[in-house]
C-alpha cells in the first residue's frame, strides 16, 4: 500500500467523510473523530457525510452525530436512500410496482417517491440493508429476478461495522440473487459509484483539488474518492479483507487528528 507524506500541496478547504468505521463505530463514537470534526467545526472548514448506509434518513444520521459531538445538519448528509430514489425516478415511472428489502426509511422514501411497494410481480427489486430479513423475502426476491425484474442494490458491502464485530451487509444478498440468477445484473447506487460523493462537493463548493475524501474501506470509501477526482485518506482500521486491486489512497492516517496539521493553515473561509 502507497503511503505519501501528507497532501500539503493545496490546503484541505472541504472534507467529505464516510460514516460507519470513521465518525462511529455502531453505537459508539470514535473520540479522535469526534475532536477532530469538533477542530474543523471551530475553523469554519466545510465538511459532509457519505454513506451507502440506508437503514437511517439524512435528518436521522444528523441527529446521531450530533448526539456523539459532531456538529451536523441533515443538508450535510447524502446516503444511498435519497440515490436509490433518484435512480428510479430516472428509469422507471412512477407506479411502477417495487420490491424493497430494507428498514422503514427506505421503503418510506420509495413509497414517497411514488412507487408501489408491493410482493406481487414487482418489476424492481430494491435490496437495503434489513435486519429482520428472512426466507420469504429471499424467496420474494429470488422470484422476481427470475421473472425479469430489475435488481438494484442500494451498496455492494459485504459486511458492516457494528459495535462488537462485523455485520452481513448488502453485498452478501446480492451475491445470493447472482447465484441463483446468473442473467441478473444488480445495479448498484451507492459507492464506489461516485454519485454520493459528487452531491457531497456540490454541496460544499469546493473545488476537488482542495477537498479530501475520508473513509475506512478501499474498496468502496477510497475507490468513490477516486472515481470523483479526489484525493483520498484512508483511515487504517481492522476492516476483514480491506483490499481492493488498483485502487490505492493517497494518504493512510490512524486518527483523523493527523490531518489537523493540512487543515489549520487554511487561508480565510470560502464564501
Amino acid at each position: 500500500m502507497k503511503i505519501q507524506e501528507p497532501p500539503t500541496s493545496h490546503i484541505i478547504r472541504g472534507i467529505i467523510s464516510d460514516l460507519d468505521g470513521v465518525a462511529y463505530r455502531g453505537d459508539s463514537a470514535i473520540p479522535s473523530s469526534v475532536r477532530a470534526f469538533r477542530t474543523w467545526h471551530e475553523q469554519g472548514l466545510p465538511y459532509a457525510f457519505v454513506t451507502n448506509n440506508s437503514t437511517k434518513s439524512a435528518a436521522q444520521f444528523a441527529a446521531k452525530l450530533t448526539s456523539i459531538g459532531i456538529p451536523a445538519e441533515a443538508r450535510q448528509v447524502f446516503n444511498t436512500i435519497s440515490a436509490t430514489t433518484s435512480l428510479l425516478a430516472r428509469r422507471w415511472p412512477q407506479g411502477t410496482p417495487v420490491f424493497a428489502i430494507g428498514e422503514q426509511p427506505l421503503r418510506t422514501a420509495i413509497e414517497a417517491a411514488g412507487y408501489d411497494l408491493t410482493s406481487e410481480d414487482p418489476e424492481v427489486v430494491v435490496l437495503g440493508f434489513d435486519s429482520t430479513l428472512d426466507y420469504a423475502k429471499l424467496r420474494t426476491t429470488i422470484r422476481a429476478a427470475l421473472a425479469g425484474a430489475a435488481i438494484v442494490a442500494t451498496n455492494p458491502d459485504v459486511l458492516t461495522p457494528g459495535h462488537d464485530g462485523y455485520d452481513p451487509c448488502v453485498g452478501v444478498m446480492t451475491a445470493a440473487v447472482v447465484a441463483a440468477v446468473p442473467s441478473a445484473k444488480p445495479v448498484v447506487v451507492g459507492k464506489p459509484q461516485p454519485f454520493l460523493i459528487e452531491r457531497a462537493l456540490e454541496h460544499l463548493g469546493t473545488a476537488k483539488h482542495e477537498t479530501i475524501m475520508i473513509g475506512d474501506q478501499l474498496a468502496t470509501d477510497i475507490a468513490a474518492g477516486n472515481a470523483a477526482g479526489l484525493r483520498s485518506v484512508l483511515l487504517a482500521s481492522d476492516v476483514p479483507f480491506n483490499a481492493a486491486t488498483g485502487v490505492v489512497p493517497d494518504r493512510v492516517v490512524s486518527s483523523l487528528l493527523d490531518l489537523l496539521d493540512a487543515t489549520s493553515e487554511r487561508a480565510g473561509p470560502l464564501s
